[in-house]
């Protein structure tokens, strides 16, 4: 019976905190959830061993308790991977969160009360719980995505049309003390995410993001059922049961367990060894292709940051879609995986991962909220503009969204 409740165990009666330990689990629960995006899980560890300290205590806050008046802003860091394993990103994103509190505050209103992230991936998950170390506030059991995504249009506050602005930008702290920001009116998600990385190009290839400025009350989910709608619940929390397993256990099958008790349904799609990895770049973004083999047969995995299509090369089929995840995990010891960690630089990322290791590859069927028509249809528009990247595959463009379960009932019906 699959367990619906993903609330990170409380320390104590009505004590909701974290140590350095429980972020940990969060950050490998995360990598999983990131769908082969979200940053690498080597550069997150390597920020949380820098930011926050053993005796540091960070809070959060399940979306039913959720205080009305309280002011809530998404912090989030965006960038080179290469710069942030340099040093760099370490303090854009604080910076981010100060400029929203005083934006805020300068405003007439109560400064920030919560932090919400942006999406689950290594980095982003990771990110307000270091502003939660330094500035004790508490972090929001949820997030708009349910997995990491390649666009800021991408997500459940966009889809439902929250109001973005103000869009702060800001740099990394200088030698002198100072930072650069720009506080960004903008006409849309993409024009923001846009101007996000064109300040991020300026400024060292990082950039700290915050947006979306609301209230409790506009995202409690205990008052108002429509407010479900506009993001996903508890995937903090769902992150900490997952990390918790693969560091606890370090055990592949021990972890599958683990995951088939909890939601969203999840399908071991192909097991083999990483052989390749070839990466082009369109549009500012990197896209690519990890090719995995287990002598009989080969996957492509196609992704654009994150991994949008999974392609069984020998039964030229579809073997799962975007929205769908399509996540990676190694065999040996249930180490969670990016596209940034694979086959990375083994002298800068502790978690690189070399070709020839073998990995489970794992599909989670979206959350129910992620099949939305105009959602799908961004995930096919940047499953198509890999797939031109890769013209000489001769891979098919899907022509709609299959849903993971419909392709799997197939997969094992014809063959």
């Amino acid at each position: 019976m699959r367990i619906n409740d993903h609330k990170i165990k409380d320390f104590g009666s009505g004590n909701y905190q974290l140590t350095k330990t429980d972020i940990s689990y969060i950050v490998y629960g995360a990598c999983f959830l990131g769908s082969g995006g979200g940053a690498s899980i080597g550069l997150s560890l390597l920020f949380m061993d820098k930011m926050i300290n053993d005796a540091d205590i960070m809070t959060y806050v399940n979306p039913d308790a959720l205080e009305a008046n309280k002011n809530i802003s998404f912090i989030a860091l965006l960038g080179s991977p290469d710069k942030m394993f340099e040093g760099f990103g370490q303090t854009a994103a604080l910076n981010a969160f100060l400029e929203m509190d005083n934006y805020l505050t300068q405003s007439g209103h109560e400064p920030l009360g919560y932090l919400i992230p942006v999406e689950m991936g290594a980095i982003n998950a990771l990110i307000p719980f270091i502003i939660s170390a330094r500035k004790g506030i508490s972090i929001i059991n949820g997030d708009p995505c349910g997995r990491a995504m390649p666009e800021l249009s991408m997500t459940l506050f966009n889809i439902n049309k929250l109001p973005l602005n103000p869009v702060i930008l800001t740099s990394d702290t200088d030698s002198s003390g100072h930072y650069q920001k720009i506080i960004v009116l903008a006409e849309d998600a993409d024009d923001a995410e846009n101007q996000a990385r064109g300040f991020a190009r300026s400024h060292n290839n990082v950039a700290g993001m915050a947006g979306y400025p609301m209230q409790g009350v506009d995202l409690n989910c205990s008052t108002s059922v429509q407010n479900r709608a506009k993001f996903i619940q508890c995937t903090v929390g769902l992150a900490w049961n997952l990390g918790r397993n693969m560091v606890e256990s370090k055990s592949y099958n021990e972890f599958l367990d683990c995951l088939n008790s909890f939601t969203p349904n999840s399908y071991t799609l192909f097991e083999g060894i990483i052989t390749d990895k070839e990466e082009r770049e369109i549009t500012g973004f990197d896209v690519g292709k990890i090719t995995v083999s287990n002598g009989d047969e080969t996957i492509f995995i196609y992704y654009k940051n994150e991994n949008l299509l999974a392609w069984n090369v020998t039964r030229k089929c579809y073997v799962a879609i975007g929205p769908d995840s399509i996540s990676f995990v190694t065999k040996m010891d249930a180490q969670p995986l990016s596209n940034a960690d694979i086959n990375s630089n083994p002298e800068k990322n502790p978690k690189n991962i070399p070709l020839k290791t073998e990995i489970g590859i794992i599909g989670l069927c979206a959350f129910d909220k992620l099949n939305n028509s105009v959602l799908v249809d961004l995930f096919l528009t940047n499953i198509q503009e890999i797939l031109g990247a890769f013209p000489e595959d001769h891979v098919p463009i899907p022509e709609k969204y299959i849903p993971l379960s419909e392709l799997i009932s197939y997969y094992k019906e014809i063959f």
